[in-house]
Parts: C-alpha cells; structure tokens; sequence
C-alpha cells in the first residue's frame, strides 16, 4: 500500500499565485517597454520629419519673397529708357536688393548671356557671361519664374542659388531679371532649433540632371558629393524619411521635404548616435524601472504571505491565535459570526418582506389614482376617446364611444369593430387603424359614417388617431379622438350658400344700376335701324327704281343689319353678366374678359361714360377660375371707378394688365378723390361704403370671389389723389409649365 504525497503547504501555493500573478505583470512590463520604446522612436522620427518641413517652408519663403521682389523691379520703366535708364534702375535695384544681402542682374532677349545690369558692381565694367541655360535664359524662353540651386558658378568661387523672373512688355517677354541667394542666407535658413536631434541640414537642388551644392546648418557651408543611388532612394515622394550614409560615410536618418516652388529637397539628418539617445536611453531606463517594481513586488508579497500564514497555524489545535505577529483577517473573524448572522437573517427577510408588500400597496394605489384620472379627463372631453391593442380590441372606451356605439361601455372592451359595426364600416376603419401602427405616426381625416348610436343619420366625425408606445418605444395599439363636426359642415354649407345669394344680390344691384344706360344704349342702334330701313323702302319705291338708288337702298339695309348686331351683341354681354353661368372652373384670358366687362359697364352709362384706357397686352395670362364670377368682379370695380369720378373734369380711368412672376396683376386705377383713412383699413369688409346709398357689400363679395380663386386684393388710395385696386391671381400651370 503506497503512502500518499503529503499535500503541498499554504505557504508554496500561495508563493505559486504570487509567481502565476507577477507573470503577467513581467510581460506587461516588457511590452509596455517595447512600446515605450517603439513610441519614442516614432516620435524622433516625427520630430525629424516636422524639422525637416519647417526648414522647408522657411526655404519656400525665402523664394517667393524674393520672386515678388523680383516682380516689382520687373514693372520699373527704367529698363524701357536706354542708358539712362540702365543706370536709374541700377541705383534702384541696389537699393531694394542690398537689404537681403545681394545684387540683382538684368538681361535683354536679344543677348541673353550679357550682363546689362549688375547691382553689385559699378555700371559699365566688365561683367562675366551669364549660364547658357542658366534661370535667366530659361525664363526668357518659358516665361515662367526660374531657379537655380547652389552650384560653383565660374569667375565667382562659391556656390550661389539664384532665382530669375521674366520682364514682360506688353504680354511679350523682352528680358529677365535675377537674383543670387547668397550660403550664408540659406544656412541661416536652415539654422533652426530642430528639438532633441537633428544637428546637419542641407539643400540638395537637381539642375539639368546635375546636383547642386549643399548648405549645412551646424556651423559649416560646403559641398558635399551624393553617394551613388541617393537620389534614387529619395523617390518622387513630396517626403519622406529614409537611413543612408551621411557626408562622412556615418550612418544617419535622413527626413527630407520637397519645396513645391523650386523643387530643391531640404533634408534633416541625425546620426545614428543622435537618433539612439532620442530613444534608446528612455526605454531602457523604463525597463529597469519595471524590472526594479517587479523585484520589489516579490520581496513585498513574499513578507506579506509570511505575516498571513502566521495567525493560521492556531487554527489546527484549540488554542487560539497569536494576537501578535500576524495579520487579521476578515473571512476568519467573520466565522464565528455567520452563526449568529444566521439566526438573525430570518427576522430581516421577514421584515422586508413587510415594506416590500407596503411598497407594491402604495404602487397599486398610485397606479388606480393615474387611472382615475385618465378616465376623468376622457370622461370630461365631450369627444369620443378610445384605445385599441395591436388587435384592434377596444381596451379603454369613454361616454362618448358607448353613446355613438348604442351600448354599455362593458359590451364594447376588448371587443374589434368587426364584432360590434358593420362589415364594411368595420373592414374600412381596420384599415386605417393597421396603417398608423404600421407607419407610427399621427393620422387624421374626416369621414361621414353611420353608427348604430344614430340609426339612419349619417354624421361626420374629424378623426385623430395616433400610435401607442410602450416604454420600449414599441407600438402596442393606437389612441383615437373623434368629434362630430356634423353641425360645423351643415352651417359652412348654410354660409357658403349665403355667400352665393349675397353675390346674386350684388349682380341685381349691378344690373338694376345699369338698366337704364343698357335701355338708353340700345334704343340708339335700334333706332338708327328702323330709320335706315324707312330710307331703304322710300329707295325701292316706284316701279323701276334705278341703280344709284338701288345701290343707296342696300347700303341703308347693310347699316341697319349692323345697328341691329350692335344691339344684339349688348344683349349678350348683359345677359352672359345677369346668368348664374357654371359654377365649375376652366381656363379663363383676363384680357378679353376684363376688355367684355368695360364694353358692358360703357354700354350701360351710354353718352355719360368716361373713357377707360386698357392695357391688357401682355399674352399668355390665362387662370383657372369661374367666368361669370370673375366678371363680376371686374365690372363691378369698374362701376365703382366710374360713380368715384362723376362730376369731375378730368375722369381718367385705366386697366392695367401685367406678369409677375407666378401670377397676373390687374390694376384698376381712377381719379376720383381717393378714400379717407377710416374706411382705407376697413374697405373690404361687409357693409362698408363712401355711398351715401350704398349697401357695402359688392368690395367684400369681390374679396371672397378673389380669395375663393387663390388670389389676393388690395387697395392704395391717398385721399385727394385718386384709388388703385390691385389684383393678383395665380396662373394656370399649364401656362407656368409652357
């Protein structure tokens, strides 16, 4: 029989949770530290990269101050006058230019290699030929601003970058102007604080397949010879960073920016050295920080294990724990404790079980005090107030509903239409019922309906049915108020027929004001005719009248047909005024019909009527709307400039017709004595007038008839100067659309 392996003590696995917890703190560490020092590497690489693009900016600024500069002397009329002039804008050019530290040189098309101007040197001595294809000459055979990076130029020793500029005259090119950059002014450039590292800064300009000179920002100007591929491992990239060996074959990392305007790089090297402090000493004194927390950690938990397991070894024989010496712990004081919190946890479950009974009481009494209330209000609304699941059962109903139904309220609850309306009735209702849930928002018609409430009375009802939503935002049913608007509609048909008569009543009034100059108007031509016709007879007297008289006898026939035409015709524009006409609407000119009531309103007033002026050419201002109605309208506004200039010298009425936009404007303008200020405000209303006899409602027929078509009128009138009633009436979309 084997012997079992003692089991190991509490001291070795809490020691093994110690080692299984320190593990993952020891990976943390040297992830974290790894990170720490990928981060910092980045962000040397970072600062780099922005040193190299503020040297950069600061280079393109350079190069665009001195192209504006450039640019102006480019406009001097000097370099048009001679020699003279040559020698006004050289004492010019020094002036401008011997700020920044250098000379400018001006070169003619005509000999693009000679020296005409040159700032720095006396006027007239023995200047060096300029490059063949220096910027000079590219920019007089591009046009274009041109640069030159810092290359040995011969006669002058140093590396010189220049810019040139084009002198234009009349839109032709007929020289250039140029500008050396001097080293110093370039180093001083690139001279700027580049942060933790970065100590060598130069400029590398490609020209015509050739590497120009390099400009260091450490204290040294020179050149520097481009290793073989460096400029291959540039790429055409704007920027970019990249590790090469430097001038003196160390290697270094390399962040270079391209500026745009000239298309020199400018390039931020640090060593490698440099790079290495950036980030290699943070992170390794992070490591040992971790590795140190991690050692004390361990001397930390093994003490603390130590001090725990003490006051444990009394726990194996009766006597009790040291008081000394050890730590307390809560789970072994609170042991002896369960026992008694035992015997007393019964009496604290009974006691809330006590508060939660009186809390759901007064819960249940809260929630019965909120229906009270919801069924007061719906009780108080003298609409009918109903709710419906989501299975259209009605579920909460008011007095209303139950009267409407013909039912008590508890033959309606959870009850459908189906069950309680007829099919159709119920089927239609469902519908609309499942297409506010459905759609989840508020829906309202009007629907005329026969309830069993009202047995063979149709009613109408002004429905609004909205979704109910639970707490969830879900939709449960639906909320509907209905109101019988039966005896709104029955008295909107009551006034709109009155509306009708009181426009009868106007036509009457028009007509019953008119009939005398309508009776004295056709007596005219009608007289005329029967006298023509005498004449005639009197011609064809005899038993063989001769041609002059029978030629004399047809033209008096010929004009007593036309008289009696004339007569025919009033007849007709008074008859189409007097008809009701059709009350449904149609395409409708405003001119010929404003121009038909003007011939009817002259034909009334006979010999007494004024002259009306009409402009109604403007074509194309036809509106949907009622003839007879509109006419009206027309002729009784006109009636009205007619009374307004009776008695007066000067009795000018006119009628405008005009397009605004969307609408046709008429405008019925006379020169009577204007309106006073009190009725101004009040013209359109009923039983308004300035007749001593009038009965004030042919402008407020005229206002309904105008609104009724969608329009609008108006009146401006200054007393003493005469009225204008403006008209605006919506165009028909056929015209709109033409």
């Amino acid at each position: 029989m084997s012997i079992p392996k003692p089991a190991p003590t509490l001291r070795r696995h809490l020691l093994r949770l110690v080692m299984l917890m320190l593990l993952p703190a020891v990976l943390l560490g040297g992830w974290l530290t790894a990170e720490l020092a990928a981060r910092l590497k980045s962000d040397t690489e970072a600062l780099l990269a922005s040193g190299a693009l503020s040297r950069a900016l600061a280079v393109e600024r350079e190069l665009e101050s001195a192209v504006l500069l450039l640019q102006s002397l480019a406009t001097s009329p000097h370099l048009d006058g001679g020699e003279a002039g040559y020698a006004a804008f050289h004492a010019q050019a020094g002036e401008v230019v011997a700020p920044l530290g250098s000379f400018a040189i001006y070169a003619r098309r005509e000999e693009p290699r000679r020296q005409l101007v040159n700032s720095r040197r006396p006027l007239g001595s023995a200047l060096p030929p300029l490059l063949e294809d220096g910027p000079s000459a590219r920019v007089m055979r591009t046009g274009q601003p041109s640069f030159r990076g810092p290359l040995l130029l011969p006669g002058i020793e140093q590396s010189l970058a220049s810019v040139a500029v084009p002198v234009q005259r009349g839109g032709v090119v007929v020289g250039a102007l140029s500008m050396p950059i001097l080293p110093s002014r370039l180093a001083a450039l690139l001279r700027q604080p580049g942060g933790a590292i970065g100590s060598v800064s130069f400029i590398i300009a490609p020209s015509e397949g050739l590497v120009g000179g390099l400009v260091f920002a450490d204290g040294r100007s020179g050149e520097w010879t481009i290793p073989p591929g460096f400029i291959d491992r540039l790429g055409a990239a704007p920027r970019g960073m990249i590790h090469t060996p430097g001038p003196d074959a160390q290697p270094m990392l390399i962040a270079f920016e391209r500026v745009p305007t000239s298309g020199w790089t400018v390039i931020l090297a640090a060593t490698r050295a440099e790079e290495q402090a950036a980030w290699l000493r943070p992170a390794l004194n992070a490591a040992a920080l971790a590795l140190l927390v991690v050692v004390f950690l361990a001397l930390f938990t093994t003490r603390f294990i130590q001090r725990l397991i003490t006051p444990l070894s009394g726990l194996t024989s009766d006597a009790p724990p040291a008081a000394t010496g050890g730590i307390r712990v809560a789970e072994f004081e609170a042991l002896a404790a369960a026992v008694a919190e035992g015997r007393r946890a019964p009496l604290r479950e009974a006691e809330a079980s006590r508060e939660l009974v009186a809390q759901t009481i007064a819960l249940a009494r809260e929630v019965e005090d909120d229906r009270q209330l919801l069924r007061s209000v719906m009780e108080s609304v003298p609409d009918e107030i109903f709710v419906k699941d989501a299975q259209l059962r009605y579920v909460m109903v008011n007095r209303e509903v139950a009267r409407v139904m013909g039912r008590p309220e508890g033959n309606i609850l959870n009850r459908t239409d189906g069950e309680l309306l007829d099919a159709g009735l119920a089927a239609r209702i469902a519908e609309i019922d499942r297409q506010v849930m459905r759609n989840g928002v508020i829906h309202e018609y009007e629907t005329s309906i026969v309830m069993p409430g009202h047995p063979g009375q149709e009613r109408t009802y002004l429905v609004v049915k909205a979704p109910w939503r639970d707490s969830t935002g879900q939709v449960v049913g639906l909320v509907g108020v209905a109101r019988d608007v039966t005896r709104r509609r029955v008295t909107e048909q009551r006034l709109r027929q009155s509306e009708e008569a009181m426009r009868r009543i106007a036509r009457a009034d028009a007509l019953s004001a008119m009939s005398m100059g309508v009776a004295h108007e056709l007596n005219q031509p009608l007289t005329a005719a029967g006298n023509f016709l005498r004449a005639g007879m009197r011609m064809l007297q005899g038993e063989q009248p001769d041609q002059r008289r029978l030629a004399a006898a047809r033209d008096a026939m010929r004009e007593a047909a036309n008289q009696t035409l004339r007569a025919g015709e009033i007849l007709r524009r008074l008859r189409d005024f007097i008809g009701r006409g059709e009350t449904e609407q149609h395409l409708v000119s405003l001119g010929p019909l404003v121009a038909e009531g003007a011939a009817l309103v002259r034909a009334a007033h006979g010999a007494d009527a004024p002259p009306v002026a009409l402009d109604l050419s403007v074509s194309g201002c036809l509106v949907m709307a009622d003839q007879v109605q509109l006419q009206q309208v027309f002729v009784n506004l006109l009636r009205n400039a007619i009374e307004a200039t009776e008695g007066l010298q000067e009795r000018g009425i006119a009628v405008t017709l005009q397009r605004e936009g969307r609408r046709a404007v008429l405008s019925f303008s006379d020169s009577g004595p204007g309106l006073p200020a009190e009725v101004r405000e009040r013209l359109f209303q009923p039983f308004v007038s300035t007749k001593e006899h009038g009965m004030g409602i042919g402008l407020s027929i005229c206002r309904a008839i105008i609104e009724a078509h969608g329009g609008r009128i108006s009146a401006l009138s200054d007393e003493g100067r005469g009225t204008v009633i403006r008209i605006e009436l919506p165009l028909s979309e056929a015209v709109l659309a033409a």
